[in-house]
């Protein structure tokens, strides 16, 4: 339904399946927070939270560029400007993995009643690992090879869900470092597999250029801003939680999210075939038809997860009751709230991927910003009032207001451009 209908199972379902294994280590993230006691819970979601800021910095916020501009029509330009978003992104890699081995102090200290011990370094080895392994699945996916894409994904998660699962199976995971082990490792894995399955792919011939690293960067620059934004609206919750409540809190409010994590992947598969689809057709001059492929690949996501949304909405306490055996029914309004909010979810995400593919990332920096400043400055009233709860509808907040902020600017500049087009 995004591209067309012949290439649905060759596009669409790969992508489907790469992401359906994200979803499947959201299951396993439910055994894990059954398993650990609430202080390593706790220990765990933070770790988490840390991991995912430090690999947002550490490249993370190129490789959309590497994405978007290596999706372009081919050309020895193009080439350059891929080139120099890897580059570019490897080095980001080195850098903030040596700054967090020298903070780890200090972020021990900052979380006294959580332990940290023992868990940066490992950070940083999943920040270099994960950099590593994804510079050649986002070459893979500008020629929207998402079938080799796919395996690699599938790979990664048979590593690291075989080692985590077989150390819930075998009553021997007491902690965040073993999953961050696991983690590293499958993060090689899929690391030497999308390198095989992308060697014919790098252009070294192109070299880099200086034209081509003011691209990358300026890109980059918004891609940071959108991404660090959405770091804020998306994890500040854990983070206040973790400081402005009980560890209880944290292990609670994480629960819930890991439930609900799992239908937001439906949205990031379509965005792997919508961005380098979408931007290509946007530089090759193909632009009619760009609005009614972002309204059909929101209503895909909102066809495939509409059963789930509707058993969280309707009974979340049930669910959250069966799956933690109890530990944290008290907390189902969170997964409800959560769980509704995925119906708002899909317009923003769709939305923001294509005003990036329209040569318009900075509508979605803009929109993220704003619902950034919402989700702080309810999480800062909030929380201390109302526990996880607080931090629930302070995201939705946030969400609702950045999805219709981007979906307007989108539609606007979508219609302005097509009225250029139509004058004599």
């Amino acid at each position: 339904m995004v591209l067309k209908r012949s290439k649905v199972l060759n596009l669409g379902l790969p992508a489907l399946v790469s992401q359906g294994s994200l979803a499947l280590w959201g299951i396993i993230s439910i055994l894990i927070a059954r398993q650990l006691p609430d202080d390593a819970y706790a220990a765990y979601a933070l770790a988490r939270s840390i991991e995912m800021f430090a690999g947002l910095l550490g490249g993370g916020f190129v490789l959309q560029a590497l994405l978007k501009l290596g999706s372009e029509k081919q050309s020895m330009e193009t080439s350059a400007t891929a080139n120099t978003a890897m580059l570019v992104s490897l080095v980001f890699c080195i850098l903030i993995s040596v700054a967090l081995l020298l903070s780890g102090d200090c972020l021990d200290s900052f979380y006294p009643d959580i332990p940290l011990q023992g868990i940066i370094p490992l950070i940083a080895l999943v920040v270099i690992t994960g950099s590593l392994a994804h510079i050649p699945r986002n070459l893979l996916l500008t020629r929207l090879s998402t079938v080799r894409v796919m395996r690699a994904d599938i790979l990664s998660f048979l590593i690291r869900g075989g080692i985590v699962g077989w150390l819930i199976y075998t009553g021997a995971l007491t902690g965040a470092v073993q999953v961050l082990k696991a983690t590293a490792l499958a993060n090689l894995g899929a690391f030497l597999l999308n390198s095989w399955n992308a060697r014919d792919m790098f252009e070294p011939a192109a070299g880099v250029n200086r034209i081509a690293l003011s691209r990358v960067l300026k890109f980059a620059a918004y891609s940071l801003g959108t991404s660090f934004a959405g770091f804020i609206y998306t994890r500040t919750d854990i983070l206040m939680l973790g400081k402005l409540a009980p560890p209880g809190d944290v292990a609670a409010y994480s629960a819930s999210r890991a439930l609900t994590s799992m239908v937001v992947m439906v949205s990031a598969a379509a965005n792997m075939v919508l961005l380098p689809a979408v931007s290509r057709d946007w530089t090759s001059g193909l632009r009619k038809t760009v609005m009614k492929r972002s309204m059909k690949a929101v209503g895909l996501v909102q066809l495939i997860q509409l059963p789930v949304v509707i058993a969280l909405l309707v009974f979340p306490k049930q669910i959250i009751d069966l799956v933690y055996h109890g530990r944290y029914t008290g907390n189902w309004p969170i997964l409800a709230i959560l769980g509704g909010l995925a119906l708002v979810r899909p317009f923003g995400s769709i939305f923001s991927t294509v005003s990036a593919a329209m040569n318009k990332p900075q509508y979605s920096f803009w929109c993220i910003l704003l619902s950034a400043g919402i989700n702080v400055t309810l999480n800062i009233i909030l929380i201390p009032a109302m526990g996880g709860i607080g931090a629930a509808w302070a995201t939705v907040a946030a969400v609702v207001s950045g999805a219709a902020a981007v979906m307007f600017l989108s539609i606007v500049h979508w219609k302005r451009e097509m009225a250029a087009e139509c004058r004599p």
